[in-house]
């Protein structure tokens, strides 16, 4: 049985001997454009996936399986794919409608940034802050559709945080791209993604009312740089140790767990009680103290 299934992964022969074809299809798809497909989609509903978006999300599947299992035989055209799934996120929108094909091509660079092919990233001086500064940052932020849902169900959206069930949304594709860059580049991406949680925070200093947004990112940016490994018992294992998580937590967690409950975002609070969750191990229990402001008493997490 388990040599029936190792000879059930193995790429058939005729796709093996036409594999440029493939390729090349593949590749012409991913590049085309229509107009006139385009707004036909968006006039009939301009929250839904279109055809052409659909198509090139499945050719990023493809592909991405290509990596995962043929890689011998993906390698030649691994460099043409990376740079047209590059030029592709590069003109995406931030629309729903193209919601699939954004985690799909994300998820695509993902995989090749965990692989051994991961210099393909610094081939240019540059890419790796432009990647964090054009393909997470816009990714990163959270959607009219995340506001909906915490609105409806607070309890829904915590949960699928949490627990990584958002597993094919651009938030989660965009955290998981920034853990790939890391494990293999963590002084570039490290100091890249610093930059801007400073920026989103700077945004938050100066309008916490009306860009409670940035903080939102910051704190997802910085959660993603700095977990290496993580269970559900014990949440972070391994850190960056780039990152000083201690201060973070002092200087821009332990404040949203002090506030008043009906003071700041809500948003802001739940992405407190992640961070508190995810790094107890890392956190001193002394500093993970905060005083109730309409209690004598002092909530602990453990």
């Amino acid at each position: 049985m388990a040599w029936a299934r190792a000879r059930a992964q193995d790429l058939p022969e005729q796709f093996e001997d036409s594999i440029a074809e493939w390729m090349g299809q593949f590749h012409l798809l991913l590049s085309y454009e229509n107009a006139g497909v385009t707004a036909a989609a968006a006039a009939k509903d301009a929250d839904t996936e279109g055809p052409l978006d659909a198509v090139k999300a499945a050719v990023c599947e493809n592909i991405n399986l290509y990596i995962e299992k043929f890689e011998e035989e993906f390698e030649p055209y691994l460099k043409t794919f990376v740079t047209v799934v590059w030029s592709l996120l590069m003109s995406m929108g931030q629309g729903t409608n193209t919601d699939h094909l954004a985690a799909s091509a994300i998820r695509f660079l993902t995989t090749v940034a965990k692989s051994v092919h991961h210099k393909l990233f610094k081939e240019n001086e540059g890419t790796l802050k432009s990647i964090v500064e054009c393909v997470v940052i816009p990714n990163l932020q959270i959607r009219e559709e995340d506001e909906e849902l915490f609105d409806m169900n607070h309890v829904e959206y915590i949960r699928r945080d949490i627990e990584g069930s958002d597993n094919d949304t651009r938030r989660r594709m965009a955290c998981e791209l920034v853990k790939a860059l890391t494990d293999k580049y963590p002084e570039e991406i490290t100091n890249a993604v610093s930059t801007h949680v400073a920026s989103l925070l700077a945004q938050y200093a100066a309008n916490p009312a009306g860009a409670w947004k940035a903080k939102d990112c910051a704190i997802y940016l910085v959660v993603a740089l700095t977990v290496r490994g993580a269970t559900s018992a014990k949440g972070a294992t391994s850190v960056n140790t780039l990152v000083n998580i201690g201060d973070f937590f002092a200087s821009h967690i332990a404040p949203e767990l002090a506030a008043a409950p009906a003071a700041g975002s809500p948003f802001l609070k739940a992405d407190a009680l992640k961070f508190v969750t995810t790094f107890r191990s890392q956190i001193p229990k002394v500093r993970v103290r905060v005083s109730h402001p309409q209690s004598p008493s002092t909530m602990r997490f453990t």
